[in-house]
């Protein structure tokens, strides 16, 4: 049997706030049908089961920057003006 709970639900559950799981509706991370139904239109019940395979999914992207990698810092040279593309404006107001 399939449990479906609400966004304030959802957010005590996976400590999200309800702003952000609206964040991850309107970005598509959350699909209609799929993690969720909108029986309502101002109503909407996520697939529990569905939102523990996604935070599953989430977890394994995240193993793949391996906490022990050394990063390459990148180096910059000193006395050089900052990138500007062509025919960009520019100000002689100095900060």
């Amino acid at each position: 049997m399939e449990e479906f709970i609400t966004v304030k639900e959802l957010s005590s559950r996976i400590k999200f706030s309800k702003q952000t799981i609206y964040n991850l509706i309107c970005e598509n991370v959350f699909v209609l049908g799929k993690h969720y139904l909108k029986p309502r239109p101002k109503k909407i019940l996520f697939k529990w089961s569905e939102v523990e395979a996604w935070m599953g999914e989430s977890s394994n992207l995240s193993t793949k920057i391996r906490p022990n990698e050394s990063v390459q810092p990148v180096q910059v040279e000193e006395n050089t003006a900052p990138y500007l593309p062509d025919n960009s404006p520019t100000s002689s107001i100095r900060i």
